[in-house]
């Protein structure tokens, strides 16, 4: 690397990473048509990621953070398994808050928007479907919960880290963005899905992000 990236892609853990190893070598730091890229893992879970990312930008000062990975989609999206999103926006979601049973306090930033330019530009370059996330502190494995999720909040699909991500580099003034692909649908084989498809939706979400760089500016 001769200097800040101008794209740190994240992502919770490793496999997630491991099909862009073949474009930046072993040590995930090198270039991707005309763009510096680094990439790291930040952890599973709202904290680890939103630590991981601050830290991860601390070190290396990119020009923009690109979330990447698998996310399970819920059954009114339209999406299918393999299918690659780029986010608009990311919003927190409990549960007992959309029953009344519980509150966010008002100055806690829910929803946050990914950068416009950039996901416009990656939606332009790869033909990924724009899409709104849901990050939710556990896996939602019932059916009827899922569907009060996709209609309370307009989500299109659900990942655990893309909030914590994002609340991150708002605080940093980081443009952030994420890449998803489809591993499963939310619900209760929301698991197994995963398990036989999240390595392939990864590499697909690793293609698109490839895909994108090496469009000329």
């Amino acid at each position: 690397m001769y200097g800040p990236p101008d794209v740190l892609v994240v992502a919770a853990f490793h496999p997630e990473l491991a099909p862009l190893r073949p474009h930046l070598g072993d040590d995930m730091d090198g270039r991707i048509g005309a763009a510096l890229v680094a990439a790291r893992v930040v952890g599973i879970g709202l904290p680890l990621a939103a630590a991981g990312v601050a830290i991860h930008v601390r070190d290396l000062r990119p020009r923009a953070v690109l979330a990447t990975g698998t996310c399970g989609a819920y059954a009114s999206s339209g999406l299918a398994i393999g299918d690659v999103v780029v986010a608009r926006l990311v919003r927190l979601v409990a549960p007992s808050a959309l029953e009344g049973r519980s509150e966010f306090p008002a100055p806690m930033q829910v929803v946050c928007d990914a950068d416009a330019p950039m996901a416009e530009s990656i939606a332009q370059a790869t033909g990924a479907r724009r899409a709104d996330v849901a990050t939710t502190l556990g896996i939602t494995v019932d059916e009827a919960m899922a569907g009060h999720i996709a209609r309370a909040t307009g989500a299109h699909v659900e990942h655990l880290e893309a909030h914590a991500m994002a609340t991150a580099c708002a605080a940093l003034g980081i443009p952030f963005g994420a890449v998803l692909a489809v591993a499963n649908l939310v619900g209760a084989n929301a698991r197994d899905e995963w398990r036989l498809h999240h390595r392939d939706a990864a590499a697909r979400a690793a293609e698109a992000i490839v895909q994108w760089l090496r469009v000329p500016c």
